[in-house]
């Protein structure tokens, strides 16, 4: 889409197009995924995790406790559900809890 009109367009428009046409768009919005990651799982679950990133279309969470990893192992569908509706793209295909 070109990015040049002569009619003016929303400025969410235009970040849509740019973000739909860039090159390396999995990545940011993995990126995407990582920021919001820590709003969607809440300050208890953070409380828990040692660490989380992707690897391919695996995201992995490292958690401290058995207990927590077993009821983010539960959660795990929902969660996967949040965070690729926040960006709008099922970027995550699976959620594996350590």
């Amino acid at each position: 889409m070109a990015y040049y009109s002569k009619k003016p367009r929303a400025i969410g428009d235009l970040l849509k197009d740019f973000v739909d046409d860039y090159p390396a768009r999995k990545k940011l919005k993995r990126g995407m995924v990582l920021s919001v990651f820590p709003n969607t799982a809440g300050p208890r679950v953070m409380e828990q995790v040692e660490d989380f990133w992707f690897k391919g279309t695996k995201f992995f969470i490292k958690v401290k406790d058995q207990a927590w990893r077993q009821e983010l192992h539960f959660q795990r569908n929902m969660l996967k559900r949040k965070l690729n509706d926040s960006v709008r793209e099922p970027i995550i295909e699976e959620i594996i809890i350590l």
